[in-house]
Parts: structure tokens; C-alpha cells; sequence
């Protein structure tokens, strides 16, 4: 994953403190980081270590059967003074398995731009 915006989102210009929130089925959700955010400057970028991931998940599938999993990411922006805002948000159909694709998320007017890589593999147990 890596994160690059080209806009200052703070009041007062210093930085933007952004996090990830994934919304999968009915009680699968997370939040990254778990706890504070990814501050970026206008221009600045963030690179993820390649371990990192913003959603996990085991689901046992038939043999022959198609399985999909929904999952929405939203990338959002962390302000004391008002509510948090929504840079950008988007649904993603993951059919299990496949192979690994690379999309970007970004919001409307191409600011703010967040590579990401999905990957669901088959593991047998």
C-alpha cells in the first residue's frame, strides 16, 4: 500500500492525518492504523512496509463453488475542530481465489491517491 496527497487538509496547513476504515460482511470491520494516523504534508508520501495489510480474513469455500467477498474501503481524515472527513470510498468485489491486481483509490478531483494490492489465495488446513 502507499499513500500520496497533493492538498493540505488541515485547518491551519501543517499536515493531514489520515487512516483507513474496511467494511467487510456483517461483523468483519478494521480500522488502520489501529490507533492514531498517517500524517502526511502536501507532496508527501507514505510507503507501507510489504507485511502490512488493512484487511484479513479466512473463508472456507467449496470445491467448485464461486465465493465473492464485498469488502468497502474509505480512506478518511482525521480533524479535531469538525467531524472526520471522507476523501474517498469504494467497493470491491474479491472473487476467491484470484490472482493479485493492484487498484487505486482516490477521491474526486485526484488529490489524494492510495495504491493498494488485493490478494486472496487458497490455503489449505
Amino acid at each position: 500500500m502507499s499513500l500520496k496527497t497533493l492538498k493540505d487538509y488541515d485547518i491551519m496547513g501543517w499536515r493531514g492525518e489520515f487512516y483507513f476504515k474496511v467494511d467487510g460482511s456483517k461483523t468483519f470491520k478494521a480500522r488502520w492504523p489501529n490507533k492514531g494516523t498517517i500524517k502526511l504534508q502536501r507532496n508527501q508520501e507514505f510507503t507501507s512496509k510489504a507485511d502490512m495489510s488493512l484487511w484479513s480474513q479466512f473463508k472456507t469455500v467449496r470445491v467448485g463453488k464461486p465465493a465473492v467477498e464485498k469488502i468497502k474501503v474509505i480512506l478518511r481524515e482525521m480533524d479535531h475542530m469538525k467531524k472526520d472527513e471522507t476523501i474517498a470510498e469504494q467497493e470491491f468485489e474479491i472473487n476467491l481465489p484470484s490472482k493479485t491486481e493492484y487498484v487505486i483509490l482516490q477521491d474526486d478531483k485526484e488529490n489524494t491517491k492510495a495504491k493498494l494490492r488485493i490478494q486472496a489465495t487458497r490455503t489449505r488446513y
